[in-house]
């Protein structure tokens, strides 16, 4: 089972093996973080092959605070030991959600959520992203602000 903790210097992928074991169990951080990152795991999955996929979420630091470019999508074929970032430019700042498509199964098709900041570089950058290879902005309206993703996978 994978975990996600969020905090800046503290935050990171966790992993247990031992489950069952409940109040046991133990935990361990994975291997490594992705590159750019800065402690905040958002949403993480494990694709049927075991393949992690997963957001960082955006942070602020400085003064005044503004967004680090620490945000997107991330990809590790071997539990977490290596990663690959899969963002376009648009999503470094503040992505949100990730959705696997249950009607692929083949699982190559995820939508992923990318919110537009309140001033500075992430400013116009928001919106609804399909596919981790060709990452098609599907909302360019300027005024979007999609944080989140809701999925009615019953039809």
């Amino acid at each position: 089972m994978f975990a996600s903790a969020i905090h800046s210097t503290q935050g990171g992928i966790f992993v247990s093996n031992n489950i069952q074991n409940g109040a046991a169990s133990t935990w361990a951080r994975v291997a490594s973080n992705p590159p750019r990152t800065e402690g905040h795991p958002l949403n993480i999955f494990v694709l049927n092959d075991g393949t992690l996929v997963c957001t960082y979420s955006g942070r602020r630091a400085g003064s005044p605070q503004n967004f680090t470019p620490s945000a997107g999508v991330f990809v590790s074929t071997n539990g977490g030991t290596s990663w690959l970032d899969r963002s376009s430019s648009q999503m470094v700042y503040w992505t949100k959600d990730l959705t696997i498509d249950l009607h692929d199964a083949a699982q190559n098709t995820w939508f992923v959520s990318v919110c537009r900041g309140w001033g500075g570089p992430p400013n116009s950058l928001g919106g609804l992203f399909k596919n981790h290879k060709s990452r098609t902005n599907l909302d360019t309206s300027e005024q979007s602000t999609l944080c989140s993703i809701v999925c009615n996978f019953s039809c």
